[in-house]
C-alpha cells in the first residue's frame, strides 16, 4: 500500500445519502409488466440487520432505468421495468421475493442481494428458472458448483477480505492478534486467508473466537478474544453484533486495537449512530471500495445528485448491474437470460473501447463496436466464475465522532 493511496483527502462516506423511507421504497409495482417492457427483479434490503443499504441502491438502480428509457430503451425501443422487493436481511424472504419475481413479474434478471445467506438460499430458485443472478455479496459459495454460466458478482468474494484485512493489521502495527468472527457463510470463508496473510506479512494468529448471530450477549466471547491482550483483534461482525460487541469492549477497558468490517462497524453511518463516538473511538473498518477515483465513479455521484467525493459503497453495484444485464441484452439482440448472459463478458470485459457512460455504451453495441464497459462500483470485468475482478478495500478510521479515511488496499 503506497504511501500515495493513503492521502483521500475530502471523501465521505454517504450515510443513507439519496435513501428513501421504508414505506417509499417499495412502492415499485408489483404487478406484471406491460406488454413489451423488459421485467427485471432486485432484491434489497430495506429492514432488518442490513436495511441501510438499500434506499440508495434502490435510488441507483433506478436512475440507471430512467437514463435508459429516456434514451429510447433497448431492443429496438422497449422499455425497462424494475421490480423491487424487500429481503428483509432474511434468507426465508429472500426466496419468497425472488419466487415472486420470477412467477409473477417475470424477470430476466434477479439482482440485488446485498447478503450472502439471502443470495446463498435464492440461488436454487433462480437457477432452476434459468434466469441470471447478480450479487452484491461476498460468500464465496454462491458463485462454486454449479452457476450454469447466470451468476455474476459485482462485490469483492469474502476470501479476499481477509488479506485485505492483515495488510490494515501490518500498517497499525499489530503483530499478535485474535480473530472474533460471526458464523456466518459470508464471514468464514475471511478466517483462513486472513492467517495465511497474517503469517506472510510475519505476524501470528493467536486465538479464533467464534459466535452464533443474534446472540443475547457476547461479554464470554469478548473477554476471551481480548483477555490475552493481543495488539489487535479482527472483529468479522455485522452491525447488530457490532454495535453489542464494542459496548463490552468499552465497559472491559479493553485497549487492543480493533479492527473491523464496514458490514458492521459502519453500516452506512448506523454504527455510530447507535453507540456514539465514545464507544466508537478508534475503531478501524474496511470494505470493499469503488473506483473512487476514476471518471465513472465521478459521473455516479454527480448522477446521484451527491457531493464530490462522496463514497457510495453499495449503491454502485446494483448501478452496475442494471447496466450490465441492459448491455448485454443489447448485444444478444434478445432477453432471454440464458443468451444474454453470455454477451456480460462481451460488453464488459477488455479489449474494446472504454466507456462508463450508459446511453453512449447502448449506442456504440448498436453500431457494433467492442466495448468495454467501465462502472460506477467496480470496472466490471468477471472471470470465468463470474467473480469480480480487479477489487479494492476502502479502510476508514472512527476519529472525534467521524469516519475519517485511512486508506487503501488491495
Amino acid at each position: 500500500m503506497t504511501d500515495a493511496k493513503l492521502v483521500m483527502n475530502r471523501r465521505s462516506v454517504v450515510a443513507g445519502l439519496g435513501a428513501l423511507p421504508v414505506a417509499a421504497a417499495l412502492k415499485t409495482p408489483a404487478l406484471a409488466q406491460a406488454a413489451g417492457d423488459v421485467p427485471l427483479g432486485l432484491v434489497l434490503p430495506f429492514s432488518g440487520a442490513t436495511g441501510a443499504y438499500g434506499p440508495a441502491m434502490k435510488q441507483a438502480a433506478e436512475l440507471v432505468v430512467s437514463q435508459v428509457n429516456g434514451a429510447g430503451g433497448i431492443l429496438g425501443g422497449r422499455n425497462v421495468r424494475l421490480f423491487i422487493e424487500d429481503s428483509e436481511t432474511s434468507a426465508t424472504a429472500s426466496v419468497a421475493a425472488s419466487k415472486k419475481l420470477l412467477e409473477v413479474n417475470k424477470v430476466e434478471l434477479v439482482g440485488g442481494f446485498w447478503g450472502s445467506p439471502e443470495a446463498l438460499a435464492a440461488k436454487p430458485v433462480i437457477l432452476a428458472a434459468n434466469k441470471v443472478q447478480m450479487l452484491s455479496c461476498a460468500a464465496n459459495a454462491v458463485t462454486e458448483g454449479e452457476t450454469k454460466g447466470l451468476i455474476f458478482r459485482l462485490q469483492a468474494k469474502s476470501s479476499q477480505w481477509g488479506p485485505a484485512g492483515a495488510k490494515v493489521m501490518q500498517k497499525i502495527g499489530a503483530k499478535k492478534v485474535t480473530i472474533l468472527a460471526q458464523q456466518n457463510p459470508f464471514i468464514v470463508a475471511m478466517v483462513e486467508p486472513f492467517k495465511a496473510e497474517m503469517k506472510k506479512l510475519g505476524g501470528e494468529v493467536m486465538d479464533v473466537v467464534m459466535y452464533n448471530p443474534d446472540q443475547a450477549s457476547y461479554r464470554a466471547e469478548v473477554e476471551k478474544a481480548f483477555g490475552p491482550e493481543p495488539d489487535a483483534v479482527f472483529v468479522l461482525p455485522l452491525l447488530t453484533d457490532m454495535v453489542s460487541i464494542s459496548k463490552e469492549i468499552f465497559r472491559g477497558g479493553f485497549t487492543s486495537k480493533v479492527v473491523s468490517l464496514g458490514t458492521g462497524a459502519d453500516a452506512e453511518g448506523k454504527f455510530l449512530q447507535a453507540v456514539g463516538p465514545e464507544v466508537a473511538e478508534g475503531i478501524y473498518h474496511l470494505q470493499p471500495s469503488p473506483p473512487i477515483d476514476s471518471p465513472s465513479y465521478a459521473r455516479f455521484v454527480k448522477q446521484m445528485g451527491a457531493p464530490e467525493g462522496t463514497v457510495f459503497l453499495f449503491a454502485g453495484n446494483a448501478w452496475d448491474q442494471i447496466c450490465i444485464t441492459a448491455l448485454a441484452m443489447e448485444h444478444a439482440k434478445t432477453q432471454e437470460a440464458a443468451v444474454w448472459a453470455k454477451s456480460i463478458r462481451e460488453v464488459c470485459n477488455p479489449p474494446g473501447e472504454e466507456v462508463d457512460d450508459i446511453v453512449e455504451a447502448l449506442k456504440m453495441v448498436r453500431d457494433g463496436k467492442k466495448i468495454n464497459f467501465n462502472g460506477a462500483g467496480c470496472t466490471c470485468d468477471f472471470d470465468e466464475k463470474g467473480d469480480s475482478l480487479n477489487r479494492s478495500f476502502y479502510v476508514q478510521l472512527i476519529k472525534g465522532g467521524k469516519n475519517t479515511p485511512f486508506g487503501v488496499v488491495s
